[in-house]
């Protein structure tokens, strides 16, 4: 057993604030501090939201000069460099990467330059699926499928967010399955149900239900789906849709709002730091993206008491809904499917509260305190 409190190098090289960083922010908030010593890398952005939580050393990104992603091999290159030598100057006994990124760049180090420290990485979001959608480079997609492969081949442990990740990471990228550890994602229930009774600084109109999404409005949120959907169900349901987020697409969903003649019945809310005060004041919320690692707002819109419509995208929701009894899967890219779902919350008002209540029970199992136990007897476990 490892006696002496564990030095653990944990990499998030971010500029936005999401999902993995907020799963970030709930473990590194809830270590055992006697027991594990934490060296943040990050950006100075993303810092801002952790330097209340008394990490022990932070280093910036920016001073490092690090990237976030695989923009080219030469700085793919120069990033292992620089990770090597902080592995080299802080010495830790456990390296983890949050994210591909840094997944890469640990396990490429610690191969390259025969460093004895454990790694351990962890790819928050589907790799195969992202590359079918997003890289449409034959040379780059090879590329990139390798140095996944090698990052699941070479690291010492792998820890993802749900099963499937676990089965892609052992079917696509040939992981040895005894090796990777599946932890949920975690929310913090009392800071959710405190921030969810807030007002918000708009009134909805007395009649009307309302559908909320949230998210960075980027592609693979898959935000069309559901504003199509919506202008069916709008015809003749009094519902207002909620878009909380902001994004590269947003200009694109304005514009497509107008092309559906909804845009007055679609309310963009942008990026909110208290998400939950809206999603509370929701009738139904909906999730629509192409794939997910865990999808971390559909507990949060559970723990907020409301029901939940999801398309069954690899591979997330359907690690955290069972179908029909606390919220409801609908086949990805099937329109008239998301539209029979809403549409049937929307006429049934007990069946919301049942569902919303199972729901909420749901949200429970993905407490803090549950996921941080899990990751510090996995820390344990690998340095035994």
């Amino acid at each position: 057993m490892h006696r002496d409190p564990i030095k653990l190098l944990f990499v998030l090289p971010s500029f936005t604030f999401g999902g993995a960083e907020r799963t970030s922010l709930n473990l590194l908030g809830g270590i055992d501090r006697t027991k594990i010593r934490i060296c943040l890398v990050t950006s100075k952005n993303i810092f801002y939201h952790f330097q209340n939580i008394g990490v022990d050393k932070f280093l910036a990104i920016e001073d490092l000069g690090i990237d976030v992603w695989f923009h080219s091999l030469r700085r793919f290159i120069h990033d292992i460099r620089k990770i090597a030598f902080v592995l080299k100057t802080e010495h830790p006994d456990l390296a983890f990467g949050m994210m591909h990124y840094p997944s890469s760049l640990l396990a490429f180090a610690k191969k390259a330059y025969n460093l004895k420290v454990k790694v351990i990485v962890s790819p928050r979001g589907p790799s195969t699926e992202y590359l079918k959608h997003f890289e449409h480079s034959f040379f780059r997609k090879a590329w990139l499928r390798w140095v996944f492969g090698f990052f699941c081949r070479f690291a010492d442990k792998i820890v993802v967010a749900s099963t499937g990740m676990k089965e892609e990471c052992v079917r696509d990228y040939r992981a040895i399955s005894e090796n990777v550890e599946v932890i949920p994602n975690s929310i913090d229930i009392h800071d959710i149900k405190k921030k969810a009774d807030e007002a918000i600084d708009f009134t909805i109109p007395p009649g009307f239900h309302v559908i909320a999404t949230a998210g960075r409005l980027e592609r693979e949120k898959n935000m069309p789906i559901l504003f199509k959907a919506f202008s069916e169900i709008r015809k003749r349901e009094k519902v207002k849709l909620l878009v909380i987020g902001d994004g590269s697409e947003k200009n694109s969903l304005e514009i497509l709002s107008d092309e559906l003649d909804i845009r007055r019945d679609v309310m963009f809310v942008g990026y909110q730091q208290n998400l939950y005060k809206f999603l509370s004041k929701a009738t139904i919320f909906a999730h629509t993206c192409l794939f997910e690692g865990f999808a971390n707002v559909i507990v949060e819109a559970m723990a907020c008491g409301v029901p939940v419509v999801a398309v069954n995208c690899p591979y997330g929701p359907r690690d955290i809904i069972e179908q029909g009894v606390n919220g409801l899967l609908v086949p990805i890219q099937s329109e008239g499917a998301l539209v029979e779902a809403l549409s049937t919350l929307l006429k049934n008002e007990q069946l919301r509260k049942d569902m919303a209540q199972r729901g909420l029970t749901r949200s429970l199992d993905f407490a803090v305190d549950t996921m941080v136990i899990s990751y510090q007897k996995f820390f344990e476990k690998v340095l035994l």
